[in-house]
């Protein structure tokens, strides 16, 4: 929102969302007073903030500095009610505060506190000897203000736009659920959404924008079908899609695996950390010579519609180069893109769940320094491309085992070995010590060796992407299978450096040698495959000076030889092209003051059905704990939003009010809607629900919100450190 840099704007924008915040609770404490007033119970406080009184205005008394409750008190000790009612005609009986913690505010009714439910009065205007339906009107009117301002918000938003990704499909991953699902009741239609198809219901519903598809599909009943309504140019009539949502292993959420659609247009800013990061995956997908505001215009001379063009032309490319032109300040330039072999998925464990692994009939490289980061992205004596021999007591870690033991010794002293060099000039053994930061990073941006090495991790369990979707759709943990590489590799780090005639510089290169290796094999018919193999062993040099190195036949079943054979092509870096371009955005506005009205009101409902239906997906399973937000992560990710501008900011607010509204009236003692629960009692049974039972419920309500409250903190600060 705030267009300044660095740590200042980041704080700036937390001071906006905390003041806004603070706003939806004061309109909430507003509704309870109003409704308050209106019934006659005698209002004690309202105020603006908590802690410690700043100043307070009474009427009959006038503005005080702190307050001036005590005065009151002390006149009002000890009178009838004829007295009292004339010393209510002189001052007010309710102070207006302004205390020093402006974050919401609170109301002070006679005879009513929620944490003390001992606190009662027996005078007329109390909140005891007030009739029930009124208090369940007071008790209700916090949440109806937040729904109203929620919808006022929502009203304003839409009549003024707000920028938005398109309801459109990017890029689809193959053979996820978004690319077979099946048209219903349409013969003509191949099975598959297609890129550029725009959504425009989800199980019935109307999608606005991208970010409405991504929580109906997670909010959607596990193992159930959803139905996606889709226009697709040239089809006269809308297509009805079936798809099975799938469990996405880095969130834990329902998806269909799409992303937004995406510009030609690299992003752009000024910040040279982020020019090097943008130079480095530009790198990591054959464009070196990428730089910041730079536009992709033509593949091979044809025009470019979108970047994931390029993803297109890599898997029909057959192995060929082809030509990228790029246009840079009304000029033009063309560089030649490589197309590399795919690489099989899969899922591992980890000790925090599953995690996805490019590999190659189990192997798999292993954890290096980005050899497209800049030197100066390089810190304690490492060096872009050195590949990670050791770390800690860890021989040659993944990605993964790496960062963990790295943050593992935060604060902490760490010996690394990392190799520097190639496979043609050969590699040195360099030992450092380094210092680990606090947060738990030593200085280098990590890669994977797969594409960049043919060092090998040690051997793995995995699971298909299949079979783990299966496993999913069964209710059942997905099976962890042997893989041919656990009887090939003996040594974690061993280098692959020939299969067969063919040499091998990368692991990239191991499929396409394994297959022309069994070509005239295969062809006859064989079920079975003897594979010369000659590793690099990670052992100490010979005294001759050579490296010691191993020649054996890998034995590989049909099967496998099937699995990579079926493999194509794909860019150098994968499919993940999408961060290094701008999103294609537009204005979500309504057309008319009465249509941002209705939308308004629906949007205020969408959002309150799926606050309930997230608790409901909680018990189903389909949702975790952790995928939940507290303060802390509330307001992290509104400190994000409040930089994509004002509007983002009276919709993440009006996002925040429902939400609140929904959670208040929640059948939970010390919330309103377990106040309203005993309201029902009382109504039901003609007298409240015994004094020893509140408290009891109290406490429980109490402990209950702690614990939740403790727990979402917990990982709300462990995600934004990235631990």
């Amino acid at each position: 929102m705030f267009d300044l840099p660095g740590p200042i704007g980041t704080f700036a924008n937390f001071l906006v969302i905390a003041a806004g915040f603070g706003f939806i609770i004061f309109i909430h404490e507003l509704g309870h007073f109003l409704a308050a007033k209106w019934a006659g119970i005698r209002v004690l406080a309202f105020s603006i903030g908590f802690g410690q009184i700043a100043c307070s205005y009474r009427k009959g008394v006038g503005f005080r500095r702190g307050s001036s409750e005590r005065e009151y008190l002390k006149r009002a000790k000890g009178l009838n009610a004829e007295q009292t009612q004339e010393l209510h005609n002189q001052i007010s009986p309710t102070e207006y505060r302004l205390s020093w913690l402006p974050l919401g505010g609170y109301v002070k009714m006679l005879g009513q506190e929620d944490l003390n439910p001992d606190a009662t009065s027996s005078e007329p205007d109390s909140y005891q000897n007030c009739s029930v339906p009124k208090r369940m009107v007071v008790i209700c009117a916090g949440v109806v203000m937040n729904v109203i301002s929620a919808a006022i918000l929502f009203i304003i938003v839409f009549n003024a736009g707000l920028k938005v990704f398109p309801a459109k499909a990017g890029y689809i991953v193959q053979d996820g659920p978004a690319a077979i699902a099946t048209a219903v009741d349409r013969d003509d239609i191949e099975p598959g959404l297609q890129r550029g198809d725009r959504i425009t219901q989800i199980n019935g519903k109307k999608m606005y924008s991208f970010e409405h598809i991504m929580p109906e599909i997670a909010m959607s009943r596990k193992g159930s079908p959803v139905s996606i309504v889709v226009e697709r140019e040239g089809v006269e009539q809308p297509i009805e899609f079936s798809a099975l949502p799938v469990k996405n292993p880095m969130t834990g959420l329902l998806g269909i695996q799409i992303d937004p659609p995406i510009t030609t247009q690299i992003k752009t800013t000024d910040d040279p950390e982020l020019v090097r990061q943008i130079s480095m995956l530009a790198g990591e997908f054959g464009l070196p010579m990428l730089q910041p505001e730079d536009r992709l215009v033509e593949i091979d001379g044809q025009p470019m519609r979108s970047p994931f063009d390029l993803i297109d032309k890599a898997e029909q490319s057959g192995g060929n180069p082809f030509s990228v032109t790029i246009e840079r300040a009304g000029s033009t330039l063309t560089s030649q893109v490589s197309p590399v072999r795919e690489l099989q998925l899969g899922q591992i464990s980890t000790g925090d769940g599953e995690m996805a692994i490019a590999h190659t009939l189990g192997l798999a490289g292993v954890m290096m320094v980005n050899p497209n980061a800049s030197p100066e992205d390089t810190k304690q004596g490492l060096m872009p491309g050195d590949v990670f021999a050791r770390v800690g007591d860890k021989a040659f870690p993944s990605v993964d085992e790496g960062i963990t033991i790295v943050k593992a010794n935060a604060g902490k002293q760490l010996t690394l070995e990392v190799l520097r060099g190639n496979p043609e000039s050969g590699y040195e053994r360099v030992n450092l010590e380094v210092q680990v930061t606090a947060s738990g990073t030593i200085g280098f941006y990590p890669a994977m060796s797969t594409g960049h090495s043919s060092f090998v991790h040690k051997p793995i369990k995995i699971a298909s992407i299949v079979e783990r979707g299966e496993a999913e759709e069964a209710d059942a943990k997905p099976k962890h299978l042997d893989t041919p590489a656990m009887t090939l590799i003996e040594y974690p780090g061993s280098r692959i450096a020939r299969i067969g005639d063919t040499p091998i510089t990368t692991l990239r290169d191991v499929a396409g040698a394994i297959v022309a290796a069994t070509e005239a094999a295969y062809d006859s018919g064989a079920e079975s495959f003897a594979v010369p193999v000659t590793l690099q062993l990670p052992l100490p040099v010979q005294p001759d000076g050579s490296i010691p190195t191993t020649t054996s036949d890998w034995t590989l079943s049909r099967a496998d030889i099937d699995s990579l054979r079926e493999l194509g092509w794909t860019l150098p870096g994968g499919n993940a092209i999408s961060q290094l371009f701008v999103p294609e955005q537009v204005i979500d506005r309504s057309p008319s003051p009465v249509a941002a009205i209705e939308r308004g009101i629906a949007e205020s409902r969408r959002v309150m059905m799926q606050t309930y239906l997230t608790f409901l997906r909680l018990f189903q399973g389909s949702v975790q704990v952790q995928h939940l937000k507290g303060p802390v992560g509330i307001a992290h990710l509104g400190t994000q939003i409040a930089s994509q501008g004002f509007i983002w900011v009276l919709f993440f607010m009006a996002l925040i009010s429902i939400n609140l509204a929904v959670i208040n009236f929640l059948p939970l003692p010390i919330v309103d809607g377990g106040q309203f629960l005993m309201l029902c009692y009382e109504g039901l049974r003609g007298r409240p629900v015994p004094i020893v039972i509140q408290n009891v419920a109290t406490m429980a309500g109490l402990l209950l919100i702690g614990c939740i409250f403790l727990f979402v903190t917990f990982n709300d600060i462990k995600n934004i450190l990235g631990v």
